[in-house]
């Protein structure tokens, strides 16, 4: 039995049930979909808090335990999102492997590893605004990335200038007349910011997706 699997052990659930009777499924052509819940980004998911990843025990039970903890349960139809955990389209492989797969299997341009300091700035204010999914998206980039980007394990804080801006403070940034220098003088000093992050924020170089003329600016 899977270690993944053996989690369980003491609890005799559909999800459970589901996998055991699944195992040894033999079609290799056709995605098997997980019929119970999945997590935000459409992968299947259950046990407590959905921290339980079929498809993962679906890899151990056909190819055995991860090489590393960091490796991932790949998909070779690009499903996954939609819920398959076919052993057959399953194999271990790193993030970037894997994300690198995913992109050519939906044609689109390969992942942008290098950010830079506003892009990480922007991605650590949207933790608990947009759905990580997302965010990796449209910064082309793993979700494993910007997790960790969010938490502090990658870029810390003293490496950049980090401030967790509202939609409301970047609309004033933005509503700032041009040329005025003394008043982004004044704005950086009320937010605790260098005068740069202001111009960068004033000319759209960092937080794209707030709306400058949404709501009201004071």
């Amino acid at each position: 039995m899977s270690d993944l699997l053996a989690a369980f052990k003491k609890d005799d659930a559909p999800s459970k049930r589901w996998l055991e009777r699944h195992l040894d499924h033999q079609d290799r052509e056709f995605c098997l979909i997980w019929p119970l819940s999945r997590a935000q980004n459409g992968y299947p998911a259950c046990g407590s808090g959905n921290a339980i990843r079929p498809h993962r025990i679906m890899c151990e039970h056909r190819h055995g335990p991860p090489p590393s903890p960091a490796h991932q349960a790949a998909h070779s139809c690009g499903k996954g999102h939609l819920g398959c955990v076919n052993p057959w389209h399953l194999n271990w492989k790193t993030p970037s492997e894997n994300q690198f797969e995913r992109y050519e299997q939906q044609g689109a341009p390969k992942p942008r590893w290098r950010l830079t300091i506003e892009q990480v700035d922007e991605i650590r204010a949207m933790k608990g605004r947009e759905r990580t999914v997302d965010t990796a998206t449209r910064f082309q980039c793993t979700e494993a990335n910007i997790r960790q980007i969010q938490s502090g394990k990658t870029w810390r804080h003293d490496r950049m200038e980090y401030r967790q801006w509202t939609d409301q403070e970047i609309q004033r940034i933005r509503a700032l007349p041009v040329g005025v220098k003394g008043l982004v003088k004044d704005l950086a000093k009320e937010f605790g910011v260098s005068i740069n992050t202001i111009y960068r924020i004033k000319n759209a170089q960092s937080y794209r997706h707030v709306n400058p003329h949404q709501g009201n600016c004071k």
